[in-house]
């Protein structure tokens, strides 16, 4: 049995757990926005038969309302097409993208969380809640910062590159007076244990 057929199951059982995190991570998702968005709804048609406020603040609350709702539209879209399971010729799982990942991915998820928030936030509480949508750049300019300070670190040192510790001692040999007194102190510790009566007189004129 060769390496390759050794390490197929293991490679088939993780496309299967991916396959499965994949379909969980999709149902949510759909769940996620046909409910978010039903809720906002109703917020908003409930708080303008009670105080009989519009639906709507202004037209521009309305159209980015549509335009983060189609932002998530697109990424469930785009989950749906890199991240549904399958199967190839030979019946194996195929699992796709990994929608638990990193990168893109996980910025991805960070929109659709955010939109859900500001969405519901402010049907609630009014339009100040989309101003947390501004966390979405920010965030993204955190991560692009963090992925090009290497490179930023080779043509600017000073700036980028590591620093050390202020204050810290340097590590090194120690001194030669400071190696010396220490063997001639173990020399002194040893030849008192063995009696030496010169030096137990020694450590009498010390006490002294």
């Amino acid at each position: 049995m060769t390496a390759a057929t050794n390490l197929h199951p293991a490679a088939n059982a993780s496309s299967k757990r991916i396959a499965s995190s994949n379909e969980k991570a999709l149902s949510n998702l759909l769940l996620g926005l046909l409910s978010v968005n039903s809720s906002s709804l109703l917020i908003r048609v409930l708080f303008k038969l009670i105080r009989s406020t519009p639906i709507y603040a202004s037209k521009k609350l309305f159209t980015l309302h549509l335009i983060s709702l189609g932002a998530t539209v697109a990424v469930w879209r785009w989950f749906s097409l890199v991240g549904t399971p399958g199967r190839d010729s030979k019946g194996n799982v195929r699992s796709g993208e990994d929608l638990a990942g990193g990168g893109v991915i996980e910025l991805a998820w960070d929109l659709v969380y955010i939109t859900w928030l500001c969405t519901l936030g402010s049907a609630l509480f009014g339009s100040w809640v989309w101003y947390f949508y501004l966390l979405i750049p920010a965030f993204g300019g955190y991560k692009l910062f963090t992925f090009a300070r290497p490179f930023l670190g080779m043509f600017l040192p000073g700036l980028f590159g590591p620093k050390s510790a202020s204050g810290a001692p340097a590590a090194g040999p120690a001194a030669p007076e400071e190696q010396s007194e220490s063997k001639r102190q173990a020399k002194l510790r040893a030849r008192a244990e063995k009696g030496d009566k010169r030096i137990q007189q020694q450590e009498v004129r010390r006490a002294r």
